[in-house]
C-alpha cells in the first residue's frame, strides 16, 4: 500500500504537520496505514487519507469550520457506512457555510443554492493532480558528480514516508548518504565518495580534488 508520512505531505502540499496531528486526535483524518502509538511515533497515511487530508485543507480555505467538517464526516459515515474515505470518494459543493454533496439530480441541486455564490470540489481532478504532485516530487533521477577527476553516477529519490533525500552512487557500491534537504544530499554524497576513494587508496587525504556537479 502507498504510504505517506506527516513530513512528506508538509514539504510537499503544505498541510503542517502539527495540523495533521490534531485532524487525527480530534477524529478528522486518522492515518489508514500505521497511526500514532505513542510519542515520536510516526504516522503513516494513505493515498486516500491524504486526498482527505486536501480536501478538509480545501474547505477550510473556503472559510469551514473544523467543528462543519467535523458534523459533515459524522453525517457521511452515518449514511453511507459503505464508503471507506468519504471526502475522498464523493464531491462537494459550499458556500463557505455549509457542505452540500453533489447528488444526480442537478436541480435538487440548483434548489439547494439558489441566490447563492459556491465552489466546486472535483475529487476526480484532484486525484489527479496528488498523484501528478507525488510522481514529480518522488520519480528518482540522475546526476553526475565529478570528484577526484572522477565522474560517479547518483542516483536521488525522495522518501514518500519520511521526506527525506537518498542518494546512492551506482559505481561504488554501499556508498551514498540521505538528508533532509537535496542541496545537503549532494554534499553529503561528494564527502562520501571522497571518503570511499580514500579508503579504497585511489586518492590521499590531502590529494587534489576537482569537484562539479551537474544534471545528467
Amino acid at each position: 500500500m502507498e504510504s505517506y508520512g506527516s513530513r512528506f505531505i508538509e514539504r510537499v502540499f503544505g498541510v503542517p504537520t502539527a495540523t495533521l496531528h490534531y485532524w487525527d486526535k480530534t477524529g478528522i483524518i486518522k492515518p489508514a496505514v500505521r497511526p500514532a502509538a505513542g510519542r515520536g511515533s510516526r504516522r503513516l497515511y494513505s493515498f486516500r487519507d491524504l486526498v482527505q487530508i486536501l480536501v478538509v485543507s480545501r474547505l477550510r480555505d473556503m472559510g469551514l469550520s473544523l467543528q462543519r467538517i467535523r458534523r459533515c464526516l459524522q453525517y457521511l459515515r452515518k449514511n453511507f457506512p459503505e464508503l471507506e474515505a468519504p471526502l475522498a470518494q464523493l464531491s462537494f459543493v459550499s458556500d463557505g457555510e455549509t457542505i452540500l454533496k453533489l447528488t444526480d439530480d442537478p436541480e435538487t441541486l440548483l434548489d439547494m443554492l439558489r441566490e447563492q455564490f459556491v465552489w466546486s470540489l472535483p475529487i476526480a481532478a484532484l486525484v489527479k493532480s496528488v498523484r501528478a504532485t507525488i510522481k514529480s516530487e518522488t520519480q528518482e533521477h540522475k546526476e553526475t558528480m565529478r570528484i577526484a577527476g572522477q565522474a560517479f553516477t547518483v542516483t536521488i529519490e525522495q522518501d514518500s514516508e519520511d521526506g527525506w533525500w537518498v542518494g546512492l552512487v551506482e559505481e561504488l557500491p554501499g556508498c551514498g548518504s540521505q538528508s533532509s534537504t537535496r542541496e545537503e544530499l549532494r554534499e553529503m554524497v561528494a564527502d562520501a565518495i571522497r571518503d570511499y576513494l580514500i579508503i579504497r587508496g585511489d586518492i590521499s587525504e590531502d590529494g587534489e580534488e576537482e569537484e562539479n556537479t551537474a544534471a545528467a
